[in-house]
């Protein structure tokens, strides 16, 4: 794991194992988190902040247990609040606890929980442990690259990039916010790691907020046009910075000469937001009653458009909540004068919009479509006449 030299680490071999220790006000729980994970590495993170210990364990990039030294967020406590569990049979089962004799295992023998209760129970175990470890501020950490013990591996199906969301949505450091983001004047700018994208449940107000990050627009004018709290927003784009949704963008980028293209295709990005927040809405209402069936219906969609123009859409999957991503189309059409790229891009997305309505008429019904068909038309009135 790549350690920059200026972020208060320090690295030190003991035996035939490396440790990598720092303080998390140099480097959030969050930040640190995702870089372990992004870099796939294996070994335990234990993070100390006064008296309160907890312990991350990690193969190959994968969270496989955590632990803390609070009696309060052991195993058999966190089944007994959650109800799963009564007072006596946890008593009873702390008594049989000895090395190798878990206390999982031995609540099942109890016949106190069902066997496949024991995974669950493990999995919401750890993510608290961990969405609370996320929101520590303050303290030392120790990473130490290692195999982890047998005991400790668990097959347990957590969407670490959806933990990693999750504890960052808990956050109240303003400082680790602004730390975050840089700074209210910075240009966020799509990130391109669209496969952790889809991997994450976004709320509609993450996904707006994520609209607006476009290379066009500075932190604090996203603040203006967001419907949260500016403390909330800020909050949103630091979790897309986290997990490289997003990027700060670079000197070049942000250069007047950097951004003469980018003005020249303002106006062109804002009407193409406009369609792209009708397919969201189309999308959250057809998710809503198909499910995971929207990504195949949305595949036969961009295929039967793809037909007519499928040099405009290469490279788009719609996959992005319902969305068409501008940049990619933009950079299908660079050879084409404006006039015809704002053209083409345009009539394509009409012809996208009508795929939509029929499909929807023809795979769920005149009642369905008449909802979809409702949506389409605020749309384009929002479009306005290009």
């Amino acid at each position: 794991m790549s350690t920059p030299p200026d972020n208060g680490l320090e690295a030190d071999d003991a035996g035939d194992d490396l440790a990598i220790r720092g303080e998390i006000e140099t480097s959030s729980v969050p930040e640190l988190l995702r870089s372990i994970l992004h870099s796939a590495e294996t070994g335990v993170l234990t993070v100390k902040s006064g008296d309160a210990s907890k312990s991350v364990y990690l193969d190959q990039g994968r969270l496989v247990y955590a632990t803390s030294n609070d009696p309060d967020e052991r195993l058999g406590e966190s089944l007994l609040l959650q109800g799963k569990i009564t007072a006596r049979q946890w008593i009873e089962a702390s008594k049989e606890i000895r090395p190798g004799r878990r206390l999982g295992a031995i609540l099942v023998d109890m016949e106190a929980i069902e066997p496949e209760e024991l995974l669950p129970a493990v999995e919401h175990h750890v993510k608290e442990i961990v969405l609370d470890l996320l929101t520590w501020t303050h303290g030392d950490y120790e990473f130490v690259i290692k195999n982890v013990d047998p005991g400790h591996l668990v097959p347990l199906n957590i969407s670490v990039e959806n933990l990693v969301l999750e504890g960052l949505r808990r956050s109240r450091s303003w400082s680790q916010v602004l730390k975050g983001i840089g700074d209210i004047d910075a240009m966020p700018v799509p990130g391109g790691n669209t496969d952790v994208l889809y991997k994450l449940d976004l709320t509609e107000e993450e996904q707006e907020i994520l609209s607006h990050v476009t290379g066009h627009s500075s932190v604090e004018q996203i603040c203006q046009v967001s419907y949260l709290p500016n403390f909330e927003t800020c909050r949103i784009l630091w979790a897309f910075h986290v997990l490289g949704v997003i990027r700060r963008a670079s000197a070049a980028e942000t250069a007047p000469e950097g951004r003469l293209e980018q003005e020249r295709a303002l106006d062109l990005e804002e009407i193409v937001e406009k369609f792209n927040q009708m397919f969201g809405r189309v999308n959250v209402f057809l998710r809503g009653r198909i499910g995971d069936e929207i990504e195949s219906l949305m595949e036969a969609i961009l295929e039967q458009v793809s037909r007519e123009y499928g040099t405009l859409f290469a490279g788009i999957d719609l996959r992005n909540h319902g969305r068409a991503d501008f940049d990619q189309m933009l950079a299908n059409v660079a050879d084409l004068p404006p006039e015809q790229r704002k053209s083409l891009m345009i009539a394509g997305l009409n012809e996208l919009t009508a795929a939509i309505q029929l499909a929807v008429r023809r795979e769920r019904g005149v009642q369905e479509e008449a909802v979809v068909s409702g949506i389409i038309k605020d749309g384009l009135r929002r479009v306005g006449a290009p």
